[in-house]
């Protein structure tokens, strides 16, 4: 309940500003007042294995949550000179922290030298994924909402920095650069509480090649992570404090679950089709990382039908770690340390990532600026491959979910 009381009162607090913006007429058109929002119902999750379709969200334990998927923002353009720009997008969703930082998701200024280059700095979204620019604006993509084996891994929706594009139309299409730095963190939800990750410096480029109908793209980041604030940390730091001839591995133990101090590699390709009432989208990522939480490999492919204002899709998706260590009892020397060893192997089993889905979805189109969805995710978890649920217990055994979500989507 002070979730959603949370929640509507973020929701007040920013209508009165775009009801003024809109009915305070400049007489000119160098500023932009837009909007967005979904309201969503869902029904997900079980008594002991928690729905969570970001990090930064609660999770849910079966019922039906209005909170999971619903959201609203305001977004402000103000032409400050010839060729200088300015942005602020506000958004109001369910989160584990509520305040200013979380609430103002951009906040930047965009310089344009030349025809074909823009320079910006300030708060801005992290460009990892073909839906960066709009990963919160349900309306402008099929599904109802972004795909979790994907998009829940780096729920990290902004990041302070520059970024430097450069575009121009070439004869295959048209051609996009970027290159980026700054730094960037989230405050997430997992299994024992609340994690505070901070990562810097986070420095990448992606590339693209688009036409009417297609578009595919490239992405490389990397970043270290600087700071974290954990529920596990007093357990990573007891690994450390092993002595080497009573547990050997103790000391590896803790180089993949401490996580900071850790450089972490993102690697990505995206795809996009759009012609015939065809509409095909797929990315696939590879996260190379000694902190064992992230290190994996992950992607989706969708595809949808139009038939009138209604399109109809499937979605068939997935996420695997790229390791599972485990601990090996053959070298603990101790008797003192097994409530240790046990620990740190929950720890491990409670991270590690194997999941699939396989979702069927409608979409209609029923105005200009307004679309109702429905979907039905089922979903496989493997035992001990529940790394993007929230455990109330350790998963020792396969488990099957199955989510129902229906949504309206609108943009103003």
């Amino acid at each position: 309940m002070l979730r959603l009381l949370s929640f509507l009162l973020t929701v007040l607090v920013m209508l009165p500003l775009g009801q003024h913006a809109q009915a305070f007429d400049l007489g000119t058109d160098r500023l932009r007042v837009s909007g967005f929002g979904t309201l969503g119902l869902t029904w997900g999750g079980k008594k002991d294995y928690g729905l969570q379709k970001e990090f930064i969200h609660d999770p849910q334990f079966g019922g039906v949550s209005i909170l999971t998927d619903s959201v609203f923002g305001l977004q402000v353009d103000f032409n400050i000179a010839k060729n200088l720009d300015a942005t602020i997008q506000a958004v109001a969703e369910d989160r584990i922290r509520q305040d200013f930082n979380n609430i103002v998701d951009w906040a930047y200024l965009s310089y344009k030298p030349t025809a074909n280059s823009v320079i910006r700095a300030g708060r801005m979204g992290v460009d990892l994924f073909m839906l960066t620019e709009y990963r919160n604006v349900g309306y402008a993509y099929l599904w109802t909402h972004p795909v979790i084996e994907f998009y829940k891994p780096i729920s990290l929706s902004h990041y302070e920095g520059f970024d430097f594009r450069y575009s121009r139309r070439i004869k295959p299409g048209y051609f996009e650069f970027k290159v980026f730095g700054g730094q960037t963190g989230s405050d997430i939800d997992v299994g024992s509480g609340e994690l505070n990750l901070r990562m810097r410096p986070f420095v990448g480029f992606n590339t693209s090649l688009e036409d009417n109908d297609w578009k595919i793209r490239l992405t490389y980041t990397t970043t270290n992570t600087a700071f974290i604030k954990a529920p596990a940390d007093p357990l990573v730091n007891a690994l450390n404090r092993v002595p080497q001839a009573l547990w050997p591995q103790a000391a590896a133990l803790h180089d993949r679950l401490k996580g900071v101090d850790t450089q972490t590699h993102y690697f990505s390709a995206g795809f996009s089709y759009d012609k015939h009432n065809w509409v095909i989208q797929s990315e696939f990522a590879l996260i190379t990382s000694r902190w064992v939480s992230i290190d994996m490999t992950n992607g989706y492919l969708s595809a949808g039908k139009r038939i009138g204002p209604v399109t109809l899709y499937t979605v068939g998706s997935y996420a695997r770690s790229n390791s599972q260590p485990r601990v090996d009892q053959n070298q603990i020397a101790s008797a003192d340390l097994q409530g240790l060893a046990i620990a740190t192997q929950n720890l491990l089993n409670a991270v590690h990532i194997d999941q699939n889905t396989v979702s069927l979805g409608m979409r209609w189109d029923f105005h200009p600026r307004a679309a109702l969805k429905m979907q039905w995710d089922h979903t496989w978890t493997r035992k001990h491959g529940g790394g993007l649920l929230e455990l109330n217990k350790p998963l020792d055994h396969d488990i099957t979910l199955n989510t129902f979500s229906a949504n309206l989507n609108f943009i103003f």
